[in-house]
């Protein structure tokens, strides 16, 4: 019975339902007025740039002016990227909404970047996914990453965030990309730019089998209380479970993990160089 069950939560964790529309951004279509990647929408401020990391073309998006259709006047927008759709109409005229289907657990959000602008600028990178609450007809966000800096780079740099567990509420079943030229909550500048390319979810499975080599090695497993991290120093270590929330964690070489219930879970191990190393647990 207990090797039935771990296969059967094997085989739920290595699959993954829906992953993000044109990661590369190489392909784009008539969204309105706008070009767009397909399955994504945007806003004002964003082009299909051949500045790219990778293919031959890479999301841009940045700070320009443009005559708002709600009050006729010459605004200052942050151009925006999305996963989903923005209402054009009241009542929440500028409102995001929309997503799409995703099911699994993620480790990080990661993707490829540059970045120009005045100082004080920053820019936004963000993913999340969420579960409907039929039965307040809510939506509540489950896990999320962001990534903002403010460091001008005229050469493209690899960004990597993990996601964090926002609530105990499991059963994902929408995530959301969104894209920002700068933090609209702060004043705008022209010529603030921001280039995104080959982004991508690591989900907990794949993060097992990163191209990084693994720094750590965690015994015994399957385990019932302590987990000791062989191989370094540890900086931060978190035993995940399958919601993707954090139960335990540490910054030594010991993890009490005495307290969970048996099941599957996901050692994360963060060396002080910032290697991650992922393992697969078994708590009997």
């Amino acid at each position: 019975m207990k090797s039935f069950l771990l296969a059967a939560v094997l085989l739920f964790t290595a699959t993954a339902y829906g992953q993000i529309p044109e990661p590369g951004f190489e392909n784009w279509s008539a969204s309105g007025p706008f070009m767009a990647p397909n399955g994504w929408a945007v806003s004002p401020g964003v082009v299909k740039s051949p500045d790219a990391y990778a293919g031959s073309w890479a999301l841009q998006c940045k700070v320009d002016t443009f005559t708002n259709p709600f009050t006729s006047t010459l605004d200052t927008i942050a151009g925006t990227a999305y996963t989903g759709a923005m209402l054009m109409s009241p009542p929440a005229p500028g409102s995001l909404y929309g997503g799409f289907a995703f099911i699994g657990v993620l480790d990080s959000f990661v993707g490829y970047y540059k970045f120009q602008g005045a100082p004080g600028d920053s820019t936004v990178i963000m993913a999340y996914t969420s579960h409907w609450d039929a039965a307040t007809s809510t939506r509540q966000i489950v896990q999320q990453a962001t990534f903002s800096t403010g460091q001008a780079s005229a050469t493209y740099q690899r960004f990597s965030v993990p996601f964090s567990a926002m609530t105990s509420v499991g059963g994902m079943d929408t995530a959301f990309v969104q894209v920002m030229a700068a933090n609209p909550q702060r004043p705008l500048h022209m010529g603030t730019s921001v280039w995104v390319d080959a982004i991508e979810f690591r989900l907990l499975p794949d993060a097992v089998n990163d191209v990084q080599p693994a720094t750590f090695n965690v015994y015994p497993n399957p385990f019932s209380g302590n987990i000791i991290i062989a191989g370094g120093n540890v900086k931060k270590a978190g035993l995940l479970n399958m919601m993707g929330r954090v139960v335990a964690e540490t910054t030594t070489n010991t993890l009490d993990a005495a307290g969970v219930p048996p099941g599957m879970y996901f050692a994360r191990i963060e060396a002080a160089d910032g290697t991650v190393t992922v393992k697969q647990l078994v708590k009997q």
